[in-house]
């Protein structure tokens, strides 16, 4: 009987390929291996959809799996490792790959030649392989999923429904990694009659919406998603519902949008955060004619206990709901409780900040949109949708809310100084009580947040001290970063609100007055003569009393007396002067950044109108006349353009602006200026490289007197000062210099041009003469640090040794030679001239001055003999235009170090050498 078993079972190894063994192999890989993996797989598989917290203030993904390439995303938990290992287990150990014993009679039947020709026999053993590539998508290994995929698709082939579900498999894994191209390659072979079951045509919608949403064509994506939403169940049923409305939405189809919201948020098993950012989601996509019951449904959720943590998302849609009725100040107002209120301090409060600084900036209060935009930037990461433009307005309100605020401020101070007496003082006194209420208001606040807090605690130590035994500790198998680990930091909030109460995320959380505090309060302690040591009558007076300066000082820095806002008002007509004086330029820089770098004309405009209409002998109207002709010129409006260029020929004649409009040729030189002065320039350089002096004085001359406003003027100037040195003009050059960087102060050259000038007070001479080229090379500073050039060079000790790592440097201007083609000819010179030896390549770059730096000499020798070749090299055609230098590794580095030219080298050598001729004289 024991040995007929083991019989049986010897001839149902996979080293035997027969009907039985066969069998007896996939039912052990199926109820043995594959059970417990595939169980597994299940079970984690549900719980990473169900606890996976998406983001929804930006699209969903598809599917939490795909966020571990998106590190800007919340990262999912779980891992599928054990059904992975259990895939790994039943192809290693039941796979059968030996083919069976032939039969004859069949050589003419090609199915049994393709029976034979199987690489796998085990007629299960193929789920293995699928299990296993679905396990490495969840866990984020997209790549080696693929590649299980494909090798299903190419060992499998006799069984067409799994090699189709591989393949959209394989295209979901190239989704995920946006292998665009080669999902589509992989979609568009797959005919809709080849879905012959629900697991395929779901798989196959799936990846054909992730392909489209990925590929920004929504309108091709929403069919695909709708079928996708309707196969999947569960958490990921609600996640592709509310996906669909995000879809819905961006296509401007309300009405969808708000019915696909719905379904997102029905169902018992969907998640109260689901349900509620769903109803959000409906709220700002309603289309109903009265949003009165809309809002009055929102203000009851904000009632609801349950939903203080999501009073900022609440408000944020009341918000939302009044903006697209076009009420503005309803909806400002709703968005700043939705600020206030946040007590998060994550995206969804940047979102709030983002909505109202918008509002804000629409109407032109850039003082508030500043800040707004400041703490919505801090608390969004670079993968947030807009960000690069997000982040460019702020850093331009940044400069642009400083003159706002200026002019805001001087324009209350003086209507208040205008105002009646009294009608002032009761403004006054209305901002005094408000700050008194708003004070008690955030005090009874911060008693209750500390009341609940000790509440909390007390509970929780009652609790330690009846607990029996240690806490239970959850296992936490996410495996992202702290704050994208849902567990954790849910955990971190618990802790803190458990010790401080719900508190507001805020600087100084834990002060109760944030608005200053005075370095007086710290000198009590080593203050000897304190006041309150004094004996009476030897304080502020006989009696002890404060003199009346003394306490009209303290009110007037006190915002809880009327005082402190009486000395900021201004009283005297130049007190008043002054604060016109600000408004006006407030406005005026206003619309100059609004034009030049946000390139709001109609913004600019309305800046420059204000000021032209309340103060219209301002200083800035010439200024104003121009840059409204460009405005107009660039708008396409040539008749409003004319009629600004008359008023300012009109009013200024005599100035440069108006000798250049006064041209009747001016409209065409402006619209091909600058086409024209670059051709000017080149040809300019190329005389200044050429020596052709004249020809560059001749140039700046032109071009000051054609385009005086060109930006181009600074570098023509430049090069005309260059020129003078080789002229042997010394004051010309330093006569040049001096008015570059008096009417250009602030221009690439500025650093060149102070040390030239520094130097020269430093009684160093200019190396006239020779040519332009090597001026140019020669005295290019090695530094980009613009506060060393402006400095100057000290003495610098250079070595000198032969011996010791040398490089040959190239020399070349960067805007004759592409740097590019002068590596590559060098590194062909290497290549061709020595067999043996390899020699490094380096490229640095410091302003026009371009340095290959050839390196791996041994001592001074190899180097020059480096050169020499490279002179004789034919095919190196570079000629005089490229200059090289033999220079020790040890001197470049101080070359480096002290940002000197190689002008400084050369001289400092030629002194060297001169001394050393002295030397061996004597």
């Amino acid at each position: 009987m024991v040995l007929a078993l083991i019989g049986g079972l010897t001839s149902c190894s996979t080293r035997k390929n027969t009907a039985a063994s066969r069998n007896y192999q996939a039912f052990i890989t199926r109820y043995n291996v594959y059970f417990n993996g595939d169980e597994h797989y299940k079970e984690t598989l549900k719980e990473m959809e169900q606890n996976y917290e998406d983001d929804y203030n930006r699209l969903l993904l598809m599917h939490p799996a795909e966020a571990y390439l998106r590190p800007g995303f919340p990262q999912p938990s779980g891992s599928f490792d054990r059904s992975i290992e259990k895939a790994q287990k039943a192809i290693q150990l039941h796979s059968i790959k030996k083919p069976p014993r032939r039969k004859p009679g069949h050589s003419r039947d090609q199915e049994y030649q393709k029976w034979m020709k199987r690489g796998e026999y085990n007629p299960f053993i193929h789920n293995a392989w699928m299990m296993m590539g679905r396990s490495q998508y969840m866990n984020g290994d997209f790549l080696g999923a693929a590649s299980t995929f494909y090798y299903v698709v190419k060992h499998f082939t006799w069984l067409p429904d799994i090699v189709l579900e591989a393949k959209l498999w394989q295209a979901r894994c190239y989704c995920a990694m946006d292998w665009l191209f080669e999902a589509e390659t992989i979609l568009t072979r797959v005919k809709p009659s080849m879905l012959v079951s629900p697991i395929l045509r779901e798989l196959y919608s799936f990846t054909y919406a992730d392909f489209y949403i990925r590929s920004n064509d929504y309108p091709k994506a929403i069919p695909m998603l709708r079928e996708a939403a309707g196969y999947a169940k569960g958490a990921q049923k609600s996640r592709l519902y509310f996906l669909l409305g995000q879809l819905y939405a961006a296509q401007g189809d309300k009405k969808q949008a708000f019915e696909a919201f719905g379904n997102a948020g029905s169902g018992n098993a969907v998640s109260y955060r689901t349900k509620f950012n769903a109803r959000i989601r409906q709220s700002e996509v309603y289309t109903g004619k009265d949003i009165k019951p809309e809002v009055k449904a929102l203000r009851r959720m904000a009632r609801y206990g349950r939903d203080k943590e999501y009073l900022d998302r609440i408000y944020y849609a009341i918000g939302n709901l009044y903006l697209s009725r076009r009420d503005t100040l309803k909806a400002i107002e709703n968005y700043r409780l939705a600020v206030e209120n946040s007590t998060r301090g994550e995206t969804d409060k940047a979102v709030a900040q983002i909505a109202l600084g918008n509002l804000y900036f629409d109407r032109r209060r850039y003082d508030l949109a500043q800040p707004c935009y400041a703490e919505a930037i801090s608390l969004i990461s670079e993968s947030y949708p807009d960000y690069k433009s997000l982040k460019r307005r702020s850093d331009l309100l940044d400069e642009l809310s400083v003159y706002s605020q200026n002019v805001t401020l001087n324009d209350s101070l003086l209507r208040l100084a205008d105002m009646p007496e009294r009608e002032r003082m009761d403004i006054i006194s209305k901002i005094i009580s408000d700050l008194k209420k708003r004070e008690k208001e955030e005090a009874e606040t911060a008693r209750r947040e500390e009341y609940l807090a000790n509440q909390i605690s007390l509970g929780e130590n009652l609790r330690s001290v009846n607990a029996a035994a240690p806490n239970n500790f959850t296992l936490n198998t996410d495996k992202s970063w702290y704050f994208y680990n849902p567990a954790a930091r849910n955990a971190g909030r618990a802790e803190f609100q458990r010790r401080w109460g719900a508190r507001k995320l805020e600087d100084d959380w834990r002060r109760h007055d944030k608005h200053s505090f005075s370095m007086s309060d710290f000198d009590t302690a080593g203050d000897d003569t304190a006041d309150d040591d004094l004996p009476v009558g030897q304080g502020y007076g006989d009696d002890g009393d404060e003199p009346e300066n003394i306490r009209l000082a303290a009110k007037q820095s006190d915002p809880h007396y009327p005082e402190y806002y009486l000395k900021q008002i201004p009283s005297t007509d130049i007190e008043k002067n002054i604060a016109r004086e600000v408004v006006q330029d407030g406005l005026y820089n206003s619309g100059l950044i609004l034009k030049d770098k946000l390139e709001d004309y109609k913004a600019a405009d309305a800046e420059w109108m204000r000021l032209m209409k309340e103060y219209p002998d301002n200083v800035y109207r010439l200024d104003i006349y121009y840059n409204e002709y460009l405005m107009n010129m660039r708008s396409v409006r040539y008749d409003k353009a004319g009629e600004w260029r008359s008023r300012l020929l009109a009013e200024f004649p005599d100035s440069k602006l108006g000798e250049a409009m006064s041209d009747p040729h001016y409209l065409d030189n402006l619209r091909d200026m600058e086409a024209r002065q670059d051709s000017i320039y080149r040809q300019t350089y190329e005389a200044y490289l050429a020596n052709r002096n004249p020809e560059v004085h001749d140039a700046y001359r032109r071009m000051k007197a054609d385009y005086p406003l060109s930006p181009l003027i600074p570098k023509f100037m430049f090069l005309h000062a260059l020129a003078f040195v080789t002229d042997d003009k010394p004051d010309e050059f330093r006569n040049t210099l001096t008015e570059l960087l008096e009417r250009y102060p602030d221009t690439e050259f500025t650093p060149m041009a102070s040390a030239y000038l520094k130097g020269m007070s430093q009684g160093r001479k200019l190396h006239s003469g020779g040519e332009n080229l090597r001026s140019m090379v020669w005295e290019t500073r090695l530094t980009t640090d613009s506060t060393v050039m402006a400095d100057g060079v000290e003495e610098i000790l250079f070595n000198f040794n032969p011996e010791g790592a040398h490089y040959v440097a190239l020399l070349f201007d960067l805007s004759q030679i592409p740097q590019n083609q002068l590596l590559y000819e060098t590194a062909r010179h290497n290549f061709s001239t020595y067999v043996v030896r390899d020699f490094d390549l380096e490229m640095m770059n410091f302003g026009n001055l371009g340095i290959l730096l050839v390196k791996g000499f041994e001592n001074s020798d190899e180097a020059m003999q480096y050169r020499r070749q490279l002179a004789q090299d034919a095919d190196f055609t570079f000629g005089t235009s490229v200059r090289p230098v033999i220079i020790s590794r040890a001197d470049f580095e101080l070359l480096l170090l002290n940002g000197a030219s190689f002008d400084d080298y050369i001289n400092s050598f030629d002194d060297h050498i001169s001394s050393s001729d002295e030397n061996a004289s004597n």
